[in-house]
């Protein structure tokens, strides 16, 4: 009696299982993008009280980089320094010594993937069958291309520099990935979801 009930359950799950919406498949545009915060366990936020963003975003395509500033990277600063300006920090001139500087990049990666596509092992078995012939039959080769394409935001610490070797250290970035990230009616969303993932960078 027991395992008709076990398997009863079984079959129900399944069922259930198989009318269910694909949760991933089914998530908006909006839904789907990935935020990835981190930041340097040692620094103290509160030290820092203003702070500086570059006037342009850095293009790297495949370790090319450029500078860019169209519309919509316009909005991604803008939307950064409201966001900045709302935790406490002051807004300053890059020439006014600012506590920390805000780097803003677009990251865009090609890789051109290869797939073995062998035969099967009927035709390798056939030709091999004593005809002297083995396996002389080459694999086949498809060839696709890929490319990912992520913001990369970073909070450098202009207050405390690495005076030996001139630079300065990343104290907090964030990545921004999965489609949707280069539409401006996501900025908002974009930037405003990796300060609310960031609360210790609050200050006020």
């Amino acid at each position: 009696m027991l395992k008709k009930a076990s398997l009863f359950l079984l079959i129900a799950g399944l069922g259930l299982i198989s009318c269910s919406k694909d949760p991933i498949s089914d998530l908006s545009t909006e839904e789907s993008l990935v935020y990835v915060t981190n930041h340097d366990q040692a620094a103290n936020f509160t030290q820092y009280k203003t702070f500086s963003i570059v006037d342009s975003v850095l293009v790297v395509e495949n370790n090319r980089p450029k500078t860019a500033l169209t519309d919509l990277d316009r909005d991604v600063l803008n939307r950064i320094i409201t966001k900045m300006q709302g935790l406490g920090y002051k807004y300053v001139s890059p020439k006014s010594n600012p506590d920390v500087g805000i780097n803003v990049s677009w990251i865009t990666n090609t890789y051109l993937n290869v797939v073995s596509q062998p035969l099967s092992s009927y035709y390798g078995g056939y030709w091999g069958g004593g005809y002297g012939y083995g396996y002389g039959y080459p694999s086949y080769y498809s060839y696709y291309e890929t490319a990912e394409n992520y913001w990369l935001i970073s909070m450098l610490d202009f207050k405390n520099p690495n005076t030996a070797n001139k630079t300065f250290n990343v104290i907090w970035d964030a990545q921004i990935r999965v489609a949707g990230i280069g539409e401006r009616q996501f900025v908002d969303t974009m930037v405003d979801s990796i300060f609310g993932q960031s609360g210790y960078l609050k200050i006020n």
